[in-house]
């Protein structure tokens, strides 16, 4: 087996044929011009590999015919001196891609052979491009510029201008379809932003007018439950037939008959406050413990008038209730400075006057016994003492003194109940 070194085969690098070797070569300047033509043609429009996709498609599109190879088509792109054959010229530009101008391809390959060789390919008849630089060949009319193949070039500039136009046309008339369809859309919300706003402002002036009516409303049970007596409030002044069932959506009364006839009235009236509020929004005392998360016997006193809210529960109730924070507050510290006088002794000693008058004063024969001592019969003629003050003058009187702190609670219940006692 031979050890030596092994002879390089003949044609292992690929063989490349520049463009001075071609010139060299070709047997005229045209010749050298039109081969370089058209393998310019195949380097432009098919890239790395044209000679191979020309293989490929001529196979593929029918135009193969035995005997075409690639060496064939080589020899011919390098070594003929007057530059290739027209078969293979119209073979190599019926396999370039579709979208090449292939009719002034053909136009001007025919020019630059005319040029080579000195006459039209055999068999020709079509038009024939002067190639740039070049003068017309004598008594060869088709080596002048055709006028058909200019118009063909002309056309499809302007069928391409005319195609970019519309498609800047269309694209144009989209934007505005869609800028006139986003000003109506935003026209449209605009116009439902101030229906929607005048509709909000409508809303809140009759919360607002609502709102009011309820705290007046129950401004106006507060100052009935501090002036009316209790036996009034059964006794409307005009007999008012009952509200159908289905108009009743407010049970007015409902919890008002809890509240405690004998609780101070300051609490008697706090309580009718919170239980209008309760009434108004349609709940119980005890669907009130539940949301306003107090207990629902402390919520039952509170609303009988029998207990005073903390401030925690003051600010639980007004939060569920929606009643005015002022409002109840003073209520509240009103109930909290509240004595236990209850509204029929005010009632009995307003009824009551020790003071005697002239009219109810009683005649001599109505009198028993002739006592000198007996004052009926024998008043003093001039008084040394003021007459005794009126029980319900007295009652107030103990009663201011008592808010005003200079008593205690027991010592006022004690002077009370000593007044009543001169009943």
């Amino acid at each position: 087996m031979s050890t030596g070194q092994r002879q390089p085969r003949r044609n292992a690098r690929p063989y490349t044929v520049d463009e001075g070797t071609i010139r060299t070569r070709s047997a005229n300047p045209d010749a050298a011009e039109y081969t370089l033509y058209v393998r310019r043609l195949i380097d432009d429009h098919l890239g790395v590999g044209g000679q191979a996709k020309i293989l490929e498609h001529a196979h593929n599109r029918g135009l193969h015919y035995p005997g075409l190879n690639r060496q064939k088509v080589s020899e011919q792109l390098s070594r003929y001196r007057l530059g290739p054959t027209w078969e293979m010229t119209e073979l190599i530009i019926a396999c370039l891609p579709d979208s090449c101008d292939t009719a002034g391809i053909r136009a001007l390959a025919a020019g630059w052979y005319q040029c080579a060789r000195g006459q039209l390919p055999h068999g020709y008849n079509g038009p024939v491009s002067r190639p740039p630089g070049k003068p017309g060949q004598r008594n060869v009319p088709e080596s002048e510029p055709a006028i058909p193949v200019l118009q063909r070039q002309v056309a499809r500039l302007q069928e391409r201008l005319r195609a970019e136009a519309e498609r800047h046309v269309s694209n144009l008339r989209a934007s505005e379809n869609a800028r006139n369809d986003a000003v109506r859309v935003a026209n449209q919300l605009e116009v439902q932003f101030h229906q929607t706003r005048e509709e909000l402002l409508r809303v809140r002036t009759i919360a607002a007018e609502v709102a009011t009516i309820r705290e007046e409303y129950a401004r106006q049970c507060v100052a009935l439950e501090l002036v009316a007596a209790p036996s009034l409030r059964s006794t409307p002044v005009i007999d008012l037939p009952k509200l159908p069932v289905t108009r009743r959506r407010v049970r007015f009364g409902l919890l008002v008959t809890g509240i405690d006839t004998q609780a101070p009235p300051a609490r008697r009236a706090l309580a009718r406050y919170l239980c209008v509020y309760a009434e108004l929004i349609g709940v119980s005392s005890t669907e009130l413990a539940r949301r306003a998360d107090i207990a629902t016997t402390v919520t039952m006193d509170i609303l009988a008038g029998r207990l005073v809210p903390t401030a925690g529960h003051a600010t639980q109730l007004t939060t569920v209730l929606n009643c005015e924070p002022d409002t109840l507050r003073s209520l509240i510290s009103a109930a909290s400075s509240a004595t236990a006088v209850d509204e029929h002794f005010w009632s009995i000693a307003g009824a009551v006057d020790t003071t005697p008058s002239p009219d109810s004063a009683p005649n001599a024969e109505d009198l028993v016994g002739i006592d000198p001592d007996n004052r009926a019969a024998h008043p003093h003629p001039d008084p040394t003492t003021t007459p005794s003050t009126p029980i319900a003058d007295r009652l107030r009187q103990v009663a201011a003194v008592h808010q005003q702190g200079l008593i205690s609670d027991g010592e006022y219940a004690e002077q009370r109940s000593r007044i009543i006692g001169e009943l």
